[in-house]
């Protein structure tokens, strides 16, 4: 073949490499852009990510007697004057305490319960929600996490925050685009939408979201698990009394 028609096949060759490259870019540029996402309020959702500041836990161990136990937590028993929820309220796996007035009105509300961890829901192949966004459920969540070095909730909020706004574009990795959009998908379906995450340090680790209509949840990470403390009624439930509360939190080694 002669040395022109050589360098002209090299030159097609490349060009169409090339353009089946960069093909390939805008086709998975447009399936999992996070723009694509669907998110009511997005700008909310996207102040939701944001940590706002971190409570310390100092644990106080008490008296047996003054805990309120339930599975394996124990907590100081400031809910004397609470009525326990039945079932369908509560459950084997979360159980509810509601304060009333004398006129039958809610005060304040109190639950207490575990759950898998947020990671641990994102490495599974369960749906959330009832979703069956494919693209989600096709997504390496596993590797995308390790290679970031998610190892737990915490992990992920700080990721999430980091990456709120990270938009792709074309030259943006696959395997980004990728697990970007799985990260916020799960996010904008799993978290809540409030005024931002307080972290929790000291004795226990965890995160507060704190939600919109006067709620707190608050999850402690122990033991590859998620124990909820979930507040209902701020005015009652201030943040100095959740941190009190949850300096006399034990949680049982198992």
């Amino acid at each position: 073949m002669p040395k022109k028609k050589k360098t002209a096949l090299v030159i097609v060759l490349l060009i169409l490499l090339i353009s089946g490259y960069f093909g390939y870019k805008a086709v998975n540029l447009y399936l999992y852009n996070i723009s694509s996402l669907t998110i009511e309020n997005y700008n909310d959702f996207i102040n939701s990510l944001r940590i706002k500041n971190t409570m310390k836990i100092d644990q106080v161990i008490i008296p047996d007697e003054d805990y309120l136990s339930f599975n394996d937590i124990k907590v100081k028993n400031y809910f004397k004057d609470f009525k326990k929820l039945e079932y369908p309220e509560s459950t084997d796996e979360f159980i509810k305490y509601a304060l009333y007035d004398e006129n039958d009105e809610l005060m304040a509300s109190f639950w207490i319960g575990s759950s898998n961890t947020y990671v641990q829901m994102l490495k599974s192949e369960m749906t959330f929600y009832g979703t069956d966004d494919k693209r989600f459920l096709k997504i390496d969540r596993v590797n995308f996490l390790k290679s970031n070095n998610i190892e737990n909730d915490i992990d992920l909020i700080k990721f999430l925050e980091k990456n709120k706004k990270a938009n792709s574009n074309i030259f943006t990795s696959v395997k980004k685009m990728k697990g970007n959009y799985a990260l916020q998908f799960f996010a904008s379906i799993a978290f809540p939408i409030g005024e931002g995450i307080t972290l929790i340090d000291g004795d226990y680790q965890g995160y507060i979201f704190n939600m919109k209509s006067n709620i707190r949840e608050c999850n402690i990470l122990y033991n590859d698990k998620r124990y909820v403390f979930t507040f209902i009624k701020t005015d009652y439930f201030t943040d100095d009394y959740i941190n009190e509360i949850l300096n006399t939190v034990v949680i049982d080694k198992k």
